[in-house]
């Protein structure tokens, strides 16, 4: 087994099979290798020469960068035992799991990087490889994903309540959600503790309701875009009528809505552009899927939508034009540039990810792409015949 503080090199170039673009694939080993989400800024240095991901390997997990001119790993904290592995499951099987599964976000100009490893939140730095822990157990009080501020002072996360009868049960016997909608059984905390270590921070807390995605904007320490999740279905549909995704401000605890003039209120996914100007979103319907953006007082720029548009997939942001990746909605193999800076879209193909989207447990088929923030590369996950893999194309 390789331990921490190890380099090699395990990638293959490649010429993208419809764009010719150059393609550098990663991996190719372990059962599992991912990148952060497509959530904005959260993957990458600042200098766009750096990228983090995770991997599973022989039973055990650990955190990763990789210097993408050349496709050089090095290992930056010990494998951890156990996998994640995307199983909804109870707090007793949660507390025996001690992998690294997730929750990673890259400070691009101090380089630290957050990760989750059992019941903690810890960061590492990228050059020397010092680790600390953030918090040490999170009680019955999960964290979500992290999410760095643009100054790179705090990290944010939420945190949801385990309910009462979660907490001592291996398995569940019945759909998660009717727990969560039993008094008691939600409770959402918006919240944020010092990158260097310090005191936890709680900024917006409210019952009944759960959230997952917490993003800091990329340019306004003062902003936060979250999920609120409600009864009956929560993030597997919510109430059908409150909005998904709002910004909050933290100085004046406003709640500022992202609505689609669709009328849809369930977005799937949003994330911020990288001038921290506008939310991107898409919502799911009978129609297809409606894409559009709003601005920072929730008013709609520009959306559109398509019966075609059937896919499942994710929106994420450019660097450096006014587009949105996006890997599924209108095809279910491409990874698409949607430009929005006119009323009718324009469609241009970056690469194909031809992931095997139901081939793995979890969302580690999932390509969630990512800029970097110099705009010259994109990274992706692949998967095929049970592990996935992470991909680099130039563009």
């Amino acid at each position: 087994m390789t331990k921490k503080g190890d380099s090699w090199n395990e990638s293959e170039a490649l010429r993208d099979t419809f764009t010719q673009r150059k393609v550098r694939r990663i991996t190719s080993a372990g059962c599992y290798n991912q990148t952060p989400t497509y959530h904005t800024n959260t993957a990458w240095t600042a200098d766009g020469e750096t990228l983090c991901f995770s991997s599973g390997r022989n039973g055990s997990s650990a955190v990763f960068r990789c210097e993408v001119a050349s496709g050089d790993i090095t290992q930056l904290t010990e494998w951890a035992p156990g996998m994640a592995v995307g199983r909804v499951v109870g707090a007793a099987a949660a507390r025996a799991d001690e992998s690294i599964h997730g929750g990673i976000c890259v400070a691009p100009k101090k380089r630290w990087v957050t990760f989750t490893r059992g019941r903690s939140l810890c960061v590492v730095h990228l050059d020397t490889l010092e680790e600390r822990t953030l918090i040490e157990d999170w009680g019955y009080f999960p964290i979500g994903m992290p999410s760095i501020d643009a100054d790179e002072r705090y990290v944010a996360y939420p945190r949801n309540i385990v309910p009462e009868p979660m907490r001592g049960a291996d398995r569940l016997t019945v759909h998660v959600a009717e727990h969560y909608s039993a008094p008691g059984g939600s409770l959402m905390r918006l919240c944020r503790i010092p990158l260097e270590g310090g005191e936890e921070e709680v900024l917006y807390e409210e019952a009944m309701c759960r959230g997952n995605h917490v993003q800091c904007s990329p340019t306004d320490p003062d902003l936060l875009m979250t999920d609120r999740d409600y009864p009956p279905r929560f993030w597997f549909g919510s109430d059908g009528k409150t909005n998904r995704v709002w910004v909050y401000r933290i100085s004046t605890g406003e709640m500022i809505e992202m609505p689609s003039p669709s009328g849809k209120t369930f977005q799937v996914h949003s994330t911020w552009t990288w001038d921290g100007q506008y939310d991107l979103y898409h919502c799911p319907g009978p129609d297809g899927y409606h894409i559009g953006l709003d601005d920072l007082e929730g008013n709609n720029v520009r959306e559109w939508n398509s019966p075609g548009w059937m896919h499942y997939g994710h929106v994420s942001a450019m660097q450096g034009r006014p587009a949105f990746i996006l890997d599924g909605n209108l095809t279910n193999d491409l990874l698409l540039w949607l430009y929005y800076d006119a009323d009718q879209p324009r469609i241009e193909v970056i690469a194909r990810h031809g992931t095997n989207w139901g081939g793995h447990e979890g969302q580690y088929p999932h390509p969630h792409p990512q800029s970097s923030p110099t705009g010259r590369h994109i990274c992706y996950n692949h998967a095929d015949r049970g592990r996935s893999d992470v991909f680099v194309v130039e563009v």
